[in-house]
């Protein structure tokens, strides 16, 4: 590794910057949980129903297999340019300043905060059956639980991530646990509602093909399970020895996802025949009382609960830098670029993420905005992809560490992989697709107005300033 790599230790480059207090662990638990959400406990519903017996391990390996190409990208931009921002310092370093201005308000007042609201409130929805009491306050369950997060968030880096250590932990294994026990009681007998698959056939074999149609379809919903692996990079800027961490944690990440989205499919596989899974909305909660008997969906519900918090943690931990990093670029509005004097975190920007996560919980029709979006944030997925692709050209940054095998043709993976995503999406709703582009090329010339009013002489005389200083 070179001697450029090395320097980024515990200390921040200047004052008013983010420290590097990061590790292996914390990075880890910041990848697998901003991606271990709601997806997962419905998922499996649209698998059971293509795929049955060993072959329904096919779609969560490919799509394991693909977010790992997508989150092996992310990271080695991470390590080329280990700053805060993600996949903005990419393109304003690639592709210009107006692409970065695209992209990243696009980012930071549409597709996260909306994703984000989305979370809270099948949160909020899940935590009403855990808590009848609260079942009736939906929203302001929803806004409470994103008070509290951005509350912990601004708390510290370290007091952040630990947080975020106990939230991973805590549901991978309390996920992993109550599947098996499920499965176990389930063969055993001893749940009161076990149902063999009728007509499956045995464990091992191969399911009948389904039609491409369909199984295309299982592949974007695994994905949509997926989704969240390109946050990895947006913590570069507070990793100790980025080229060290970043790469391993996606391996180990991917590796703990896949092992536990494996046992939730067995489960389901196992006690649900294909047809009953298939016409599940809560298609794990009814595996788990099929194996346990009736009334422990409620566990269920609970581990959603804590699935679901703890994504949208990590979520405004991770993407709260992106609005940092533009503001101490003064393509957003500098004040938010400022670092609090006591806690060392981007406070500021975590506000106004979480102020716009609350703004879209109580916001109807938000979900049809994010669906305008939804064409374009594989286009951004191929364009940073694209992006890696120029800065290994033009040997911008550092890549020592990065000894990956078959690393050379992730990129080139999710280029395809997004064309062809992009391209259905395009087919299926092209009204959609074309608002939701039409919405994102209106940002050039809002970029170009941007620029007048603050010009680049200004921005710097702010950032070197008033927003460094804290």
């Amino acid at each position: 590794m070179s001697p450029a790599t090395e320097q980024h230790t515990t200390e921040p480059a200047r004052a008013g910057s983010l420290r590097r207090h990061l590790g292996l662990a914390d990075v880890t638990a910041i990848h697998v949980g901003n991606i271990l959400g709601s997806g997962i406990f419905v998922a499996p519903a649209a698998v059971a129903l293509s795929f049955t017996g060993a072959s329904g391990v096919v779609p969560w390996l490919v799509g394991g297999l693909i977010a790992t190409c997508g989150a092996l990208v992310y990271a080695e931009a991470g390590v080329r340019l280990p700053e805060a921002g993600g996949f903005y310092v990419i393109y304003r370093r690639v592709f210009g300043e107006p692409v970065a201005f695209v992209g990243g308000w696009a980012a930071l007042l549409v597709t996260y905060p909306a994703s984000i609201a989305a979370i809270a409130i099948i949160f909020s929805s899940y935590l009403g059956e855990v808590v009848p009491s609260l079942a009736g306050v939906p929203l302001l369950a929803a806004g409470g639980a994103l008070v509290l997060v951005a509350a912990s968030n601004v708390s510290g880096l370290r007091f952040a991530a630990q947080a975020q250590r106990l939230l991973t932990g805590s549901k991978v294994l309390a996920l992993a646990i109550v599947c098996i026990a499920a499965i176990a009681a389930g063969l055993s007998g001893a749940g009161g509602a076990h149902e063999a698959p009728a007509g499956a056939p045995p464990p091992g074999a191969a399911s009948p093909v389904s039609s491409l149609s369909a199984i295309l379809g299982v592949l974007v919903v695994v994905l949509w399970t997926y989704d969240g692996w390109s946050d990895i990079n947006m913590i570069a800027g507070e990793v100790r020895r980025p080229g060290r961490v970043l790469v391993p944690a996606v391996i180990l990440g991917s590796g703990v996802l896949f092992v536990v989205y494996l046992t939730v499919q067995a489960a389901v596989g196992l006690l649900l025949s294909p047809a009953r899974a298939g016409a599940s909305d809560r298609v794990l909660a009814e595996a788990v009382e099929a194996g346990l008997g009736a009334g422990s969906g409620r566990v269920v519900a609970a581990l959603v609960v804590l699935a679901t918090f703890g994504s949208v943690h990590g979520i405004i931990l991770a993407a709260s830098r992106l609005g940092y990093a533009m503001a101490r670029d003064r393509v957003f509005f500098a004040w938010f670029g400022q670092v609090h004097p006591v806690f060392g975190t981007p406070a500021r920007a975590i506000g106004v993420l979480s102020a716009a996560s609350l703004f879209y919980v109580f916001a109807s029709g938000f979900r049809d905005l994010l669906a305008f979006f939804s064409f374009t944030v594989w286009l951004f997925y191929g364009l940073t992809a694209s992006g890696l692709i120029l800065l290994r050209r033009r040997r911008i940054g550092d890549a020592g560490a990065w000894h990956v095998p078959g690393a050379s043709i992730a990129p080139y993976v999710l280029i395809l992989v997004g064309v062809a995503m992009s391209g259905s999406l395009l087919i299926e709703n092209p009204l959609r697709s074309l608002t939701g582009l039409a919405l994102l090329l209106a940002g050039f010339p809002i970029h170009a107005l941007w620029r007048r009013l603050f010009p680049p002489e200004a921005a710097n005389g702010v950032i070197g300033g008033d927003a460094a200083g804290g």
